[in-house]
Formats: C-alpha cells, structure tokens, sequence
C-alpha cells in the first residue's frame, strides 16, 4: 500500500489540472473525501475541480469547507481525475474515461477501474485511505482538509459505532483534532440541525414497519406521496434504516423508498449477516453491514419484499 500511495502522489505532483469526483448522491464519506484534497492541490499551484453530478447535494453536508465549489461541470481538459468512495466507473456520472484516474476507496466490491487503484477494505472510510496517503508523503493536513477527512469518518463509521473501528481509527481522529478540528461543531452540523420535515416523514415510515424472519428482518417503506405531504427531501431518509436496525429482535433493516427510476433498497445490518451479497445480486454494492442498490423500473413494494425475503433469510440464517 505504500508504494502505491507514492506513486499516486507523484502523479498528482506531475498533474496540473486534476478533477476530484465522487460517486452519484454522495454520502459523508463520499464528499468529505473528495473536498478533503482541494486546499492541499491547490496550495501547491494545482488547478482543481470539484465535481459531482448529483443536484442537489445532501444539505446536511454543507458545512464542509469549500462545499460551495463543487460543481457538475467537467472541464474540457484536464490531466488527473481522482475518484473516491465510488465501487465503479459508472457511478461517477461520467461519459468518457479520463487520460488517467486514480481510484481510491474502501468498498471490497471495488472493481479496479482506475489506472492506480488504491483500494483498503480494512480501511473504516475512503477518508481513512486519503489520510494514510497523505501521512505515508508527509502532506501537512490543513484545518479545512481536517474538517473533512474527519466528518467523512464520522459519517462513514456510524460515528465510531461500527466494527471497522480500531485504535488506528481513534489516532487517526486524535491526529485531526490537532490539526484544527472541533468534534463538538461537527457533531453539532451533522446531528442537531433536524428538519421538521424529516421527523414528519419518521412517523409516517414508522407505520409502514413490518417484521419476518422470526422477527430477525424489518421492512420500512417511504413512499413518492410521503415525501411530498411531509414537504421531506431525499436527506431526510438517510438515517430512517438506522433508527430500525435498533429495533432489539432485528438483525438486518430493510428501506424501500419509491425513487423515479424504481424502488431504492437500504440495507443494513447489527451483527452478523453481510448485506452486501444482496446489494451486488440487485446490481448495488457496499460493506457488509451497510449496502444498497436500486431495483430499476420496479414500483410495487411488496413485490419486492417477496423478492428480497429469500435472500434476507438465507443471510439472517433461518431455516425453512
């Protein structure tokens, strides 16, 4: 891993004009980690584009410094495209391949698109990746750079909840800290800026939980017409599968949210079952206690419970 952090970082040196991309809907992870690289490209002379396709972004994230710079708008040329958190090419929302793309993230399911791919899945986030290349060239990490790399961990780790969690994971914050962050603000910008719409929309995906699977399986469901009565957008129903995980019998929580092209399914699970099988099965992917995909075309949720209900209890080990 540290050759290839050297030689991604030579051709960064090399580059003058590098595009950061992340892939389609950004997470914490995702943007936190493309936005982390900019002030340090361009404090040494880089001409540097933040891009992302997605409009518009996740709000939640708007904190982040340097936020207001991404655009989705490639430039006609440029020499480097660096993308981050995103498993495949096509995710990035972009038509033709770049001269030359390093790929960096921390998704087992990565599939190698770039000409360097720097891929750790024992890494607890791509910022996790980001941070070890810049440590392994002796980057300095400005505050702003901080800011993100932190917030993406944060996000990425279910603020420091998940099994990726080691004491490497505790330094590497430790070390953002003394570079300039203030866990208590950021904490504060992810979590206790709620919109009244998000609860609105809480209580009506409530309503919608089902259990099978000897209770070990929750469904949700969030519908086009529940957004729209609850004024909710997309953000709002990032954190709904988590708050049904809790639930004490459940093992893996199931969201499915009506979306334009099909049903978007959210999977996460507690303890055991890789969710990420299903995820590559329906064409998505992920880490095994965290995955997704979208059911294209496909509107009737309960012909996708009935769909995914084999799957879930063959991962939640039920026995016929």
């Amino acid at each position: 891993m540290q050759e290839l952090f050297k030689k991604a970082w030579k051709k960064i040196l090399e580059s003058k004009n590098i595009v950061l991309a992340a892939h389609i809907n950004p997470d914490g992870d995702a943007l936190g980690s493309s936005l982390s690289l900019y002030p340090i490209l361009k404090e040494i002379g880089k001409k540097v584009t933040i891009f992302n396709v997605t409009k518009p972004l996740p709000m939640y994230l708007d904190f982040l410094p340097n936020f207001d710079k991404v655009t989705d708008k490639l430039p006609k040329n440029y020499d480097l495209l660096i993308s981050f958190d995103c498993g495949s090419f096509d995710r990035l929302g972009i038509e033709e391949r770049p001269k030359f793309l390093i790929n960096i993230d921390h998704h087992i399911s990565n599939t190698n698109y770039g000409d360097i791919n720097i891929i750790d899945p024992k890494a607890a986030s791509s910022s996790q990746v980001v941070y070890n290349m810049l440590k392994a060239n002796n980057v300095t990490i400005p505050k702003e750079s901080a800011i993100c790399i932190y917030t993406a961990l944060v996000t990425d780790t279910g603020s420091f909840q998940y099994e990726s969690v080691t004491d490497k994971v505790f330094e590497m914050a430790a070390d953002l800290v003394k570079c300039g962050v203030k866990p208590d603000f950021v904490a504060k910008m992810l979590f206790q800026r709620d919109r009244l719409s998000r609860l609105r929309l809480l209580a009506k995906a409530y309503e919608t939980i089902e259990l099978c699977c000897e209770g070990k399986v929750a469904f949700v469901e969030v519908t086009k017409e529940m957004m729209e009565i609850t004024g909710a957008i997309k953000d709002d129903t990032d954190t709904i599968v988590n708050s049904v995980r809790a639930i004490a019998s459940v093992e893996v929580a199931c969201m499915l949210r009506e979306d334009e092209d099909g049903i978007k399914i959210s999977l996460r699970s507690k303890n055991y079952a890789d969710v990420s099988k299903i995820a590559v099965k329906y064409g998505g992917g992920g880490h095994i206690r965290a995955a997704g995909a979208t059911i294209k075309d496909e509107f009737d949720f309960e012909k996708v419970k009935n769909m995914l209900k084999n799957d879930l209890k063959e991962i939640v080990k039920i026995e016929e």
